[in-house]
């Protein structure tokens, strides 16, 4: 698949959807970030051309990101307050106690239970590694997703399908874990620090610091660190001989000595240096401090022995230092564990972001000697993203032996002489079981022993066993994500028959293949960055995904093999929102300001076919929906508010579209536009931005609405799902998982979350399998979920089954070992309890003990975890509850 290289209309796109929706600051802030990161991709994607001139290119978070920022920012602050997800979890912990001394009626959204599908072999981007200690075998190791959280293996050298990963504590796949330490002289103790602060354009603060004393067991936010100062952590360390703690962020170095009760800033703008923006801070063997300021600022390396505010040395500004003093911004070091004065540093050039130079010095940093680039260019290692992806580390036990990651990793084991051989010892264009295989774009490297080392980057985490063997031979990597499910999905599509086929498009992984049941393995469908997927719902062997922009791929043969439909490589937005009427086999989506395409008959004619739609006024397309009732009707949601009704959206003669405003302009990005299926005037709208009123109803196809949001915490509300059998049943896909209501018609609406087996993470959309209510969630940072909660059960009219009175209630619901059963009279005798899973089938059955009017139910212990039919039967009656076993 022939790659498209982005160039000025990419940026003159990301200046468009910056400036509408903002306000004063926000849209200034907007363009000054879409120029550095441009600018970065352009010479980066000459580079990598050399390399891959026919596949679709991944890895471009940063515009990613730049479109939800743009989506999510509060506009009255014009900037993402992703701090307030802290209370507004608290809350949702709040609502979750309460909810847990209620009794939840039957069919209640409250018993939602998700199950997780994975996939079980593809990771995400990682920034933080830690070996454990206690571990001496080097098998137990802690990984800090971007994404996905914090996550441990405790046999990561078992093999690539033998290593397994467990999440911590699914509350942290909110927070994006850029650093992770355990304090030398207590492994108990240990920290990690949020906020992925290298201006990778993502602009989304952190939440401090966060604390565990108990091995990883348990974690709590050290509440010192719930500030401005703490919304960037790029490193932590804890000094081994007196256990202070320094947290290195783009406010300054900040130093504690009391485990995080309190800090004081020691080196930073105004105390010492020039800069706040503290790229690295590394220790040297003999306990000197090595600290490495300016992320997208010019200042240097300095040094110190105590770590105090006033005792740093500049080592640029050294007489004969061999260090450069300007021309560079970020600057990585590396410290020899078994040579004190030994210290590497690695600078990022200001001008273009490639390396500037690689720098050794062998007297603790007075003096400084320049070192070979690694491939022979400035461009080799890093690309033109130095300041996004830029990692060394060397041999615990040999100085001269060196690790140096970017694009690719590089190794020396000559580093310590002129000139340095470098061996570039990874291809990220391999195919992924090669042994030189690693995941382009490097950010941890961390040993366990001298031949073992783990390595962090944007596909996850890997390792070899063998990392100083002797040049020319070269290291075995062998990928470690098995289970480490920390995939960020912005969307999915379900099979309309076959209940465990998925498309998901991921950022950085492509579109993967689900086809199995539970949480399988997946293959990859189409490459690059995945975005809207689709899989017609009457001939299933159409099949669709997409790059970035308007640029799709279709399948005609159920997914086997898919061919490049190219409508615009720069036209719509990076992750462009798209949708697919399986009536009439046409595509809809963004297309740059005021306009949508329309691409008819998508299953047989080319991209090239499809056509724009002016759309005067609305903004960029932020959302589309095909009405499910309405032929040739789409609804359309623009970053400036608005939603149109369009019809005769095909346009076939003798029609021309009829473009209607039935929501007009508002300060945020409509995320969703969801269409009752019983009733076609009843829609309810949702924005994605902090701070507005966030989810909409009309009763009356738009001309009055009413603010539904009721109880809502303030956070990114991303998509909305009507029950189709009962449209006042409503899901929320929101930035803390899913939340729900089992009444939109109350006159304040009652929302909870409903995340019993989900994560609370970022849900992007939510799906509907028509023919058995199966949703399904693209979760952006732990993969896919499904659910069973909407299916019916069993009444004529198709509604879901709702209690007759004979049973009063079945509970504790979720249960763990025993559910109780309370009757409205005595049981009589012969009174079954039938326990059926979501499948049909029965998994348990049992009679009634005595005549008393509370039964106990008590099934298998081992029962999986999940959502069953109970049906009691007797006297006469037949009764049908939908439970949860925990």
């Amino acid at each position: 698949m022939k790659r498209t290289i982005l160039g000025v209309r990419a940026r003159q796109l990301l200046l468009g959807l910056a400036t509408a929706g903002t306000v004063g600051g926000g849209a200034w802030w907007w363009q000054h970030q879409a120029e550095k990161s441009e600018v970065a991709y352009e010479m980066r994607e000459e580079h990598e051309g050399e390399e891959e001139e026919d596949e679709d290119r991944p890895d471009r978070p940063d515009l990613a990101l730049e479109q939800d920022i743009a989506r999510t920012m509060d506009p009255a602050l014009g900037r993402v307050p992703s701090e307030r997800l802290v209370p507004a979890q608290q809350y949702a912990q709040q609502l979750l106690a309460q909810r847990a001394n209620m009794r939840p009626t039957a069919g209640s959204i409250a018993l939602t239970q998700w199950f997780e599908r994975g996939p079980a072999n593809v990771g995400g981007r990682t920034r933080a590694l830690l070996v454990d200690a206690a571990d001496p075998t080097g098998n137990t190791v802690w990984a800090g997703s971007v994404g996905g959280g914090l996550w441990k293996t405790t046999n990561g050298l078992a093999g690539a399908t033998a290593t397994t990963w467990q999440s911590i504590d699914n509350f942290f796949a909110n927070l994006a874990i850029t650093a992770l330490v355990a304090d030398p002289r207590n492994a108990n103790t240990m920290y990690f620090g949020t906020g992925e602060g290298f201006f990778n354009a993502d602009a989304v603060r952190g939440q401090g610091i966060w604390k565990s004393t108990n091995h990883g067991v348990t974690w709590a936010q050290l509440p010192s660190t719930n500030g401005v100062d703490f919304q960037y952590v790029q490193k932590l360390l804890v000094h081994p001989t007196n256990g202070d703690l320094y947290a290195g962020t783009r406010n300054g170095l900040f130093r504690s000595s009391n485990g995080g009760t309190t800090w004081v800033k020691v080196l930073g703008s105004g105390v010492g240096a020039v800069s706040d923006q503290i790229a690295d801070i590394e220790i040297a063997a003999d306990g000197t401090l090595y600290v490495g300021t300016g992320l997208r600022a010019t200042d240097g390396i300095y040094r110190s022995s105590t770590g105090n505010a006033s005792s740093w040395t500049k080592l640029n500004t050294l007489a004969n230092s061999g260090l450069p003093t300007t021309g560079y911004y970020r600057i990585e070091l590396a410290c020899a564990p078994s040579r004190a004065q030994r210290v590497y540093a690695i600078m990022q050039n200001s001008a273009n972001s490639q390396v500037l130079g690689l720098y050794r010095s062998d007297d603790g940093g007075d003096t400084w000697v320049t070192m070979t680039f690694p491939g022979g260019t400035a461009s080799t290692l890093a690309s033109s993203q130095a300041w996004y992806d830029l990692i060394a580390t060397v041999s615990p036990t040999n100085p001269d032996l060196i690790y140096a990651g970017g694009l690719d990793m590089w190794r020396s084991a000559t580093a310590g002489d002129d000139p340095v051989i470098w061996t570039k010892v990874s291809n990220w264009t391999a195919a992924t079981t090669s042994p030189g295989y690693l995941h382009a774009d490097h950010h941890a490297i961390v040993f366990a022993t001298p031949d073992i080392c783990y390595f962090g980057n944007d596909g996850g985490v890997s390792v070899t066993q063998n990392a100083a063997v002797a040049t020319p031979a070269t290291p075995i990597f062998s990928t470690r994500v098995n289970n480490y499910n920390v995939t960020q999905l912005y969307a999915c599509a379900v099979h309309p028959t076959n209940v465990n086929y998925f498309l998901g498009g991921t950022q950085d992984n492509g579109t993967q293949r689900y086809n199995g049941a539970g949480t399988v393995s997946t293959t990859v469908a189409t490459g690059g960055d995945g975005a809207f997927c689709f899989i017609d719902e009457d001939e299933p062997q159409y099949q669709f995904t997409s790059y970035v922009y308007a640029q799709y791929r279709r399948s005609t043969n159920n997914g086997t093999s898919f061919a490049n439909q190219n409508i615009s490589s720069s036209l719509g937005s990076f992750i462009n929102p798209t949708d697919y009427d399986s009536r009439s086999n046409a595509m809809f989506g963004g297309y740059g300001a005021n306009a949508m395409f329309r691409w008819l008959d998508a299953t047989t004619t080319a991209g090239t076919t499809a056509t724009s739609v002016a759309l005067p006024g609305a903004g960029t397309v932020t959302h589309v929906t095909v009405s499910p009732g309405v032929l040739d009707r789409v609804y359309v949601g623009t970053n400036s508010g608005k939603v149109l009704r369009i019809d005769s959206a095909r346009n076939v003669a003798p029609r021309t579209p009829v473009i209607t405003e039935i929501k007009g302009t508002f300060s945020g990005s409509v995320s969703s536009v969801a269409v009752d299926k019983t009733n076609e005037q009843h829609l309810v709208v949702t924005y994605s931005n902090y701070g507005v009123v966030s989810v909409w109803e009309t009763t009356n196809g738009g001309t009055a609405w009413r603010n539904v949001e009721g109880n809502l915490p303030d956070m990114p509300i991303r998509w909305a799902l009507f029950d189709p059998t009962d449209g006042t049943r409503v899901l929320l896909a929101t930035e803390l998982g899913v939340w729900g209501t089992d009444n939109l018609s109350a006159g304040t609406v009652s929302w909870i979350p409903v995340n019993n087996g989900l994560a609370n993470v970022r849900v992007d959309m939510l799906r509907m399998r028509t023919s058995d209510k199966q949703v399904a969630a693209a979760t952006h940072g732990r993969g896919l979920y499904t659910t069973d909660a909407l299916r019916v059960l069993s009444t004529n009219k198709g509604k879901a089954a709702a209690t007759n009175g004979y049973v009063r209630n079945a509970y504790p619901n979720p249960f763990r070992e025993q559910l109780n059963v309370e009757l409205d009279r005595p049981a009589a005798a012969g009174t079954t309890f039938t326990l059926t899973d979501m499948q049909g089938r029965v998994v348990h059955r049992a009679t009634a003990r005595g005549n008393a009017r509370e039964q106990a139910v008590q099934p298998p212990s081992n029962l999986a975890s999940g959502a069953y039919i109970l049906q009691v039967k007797g006297n006469g009656q037949i009764a049908t509850r939908r439970v949860v076993k925990q």
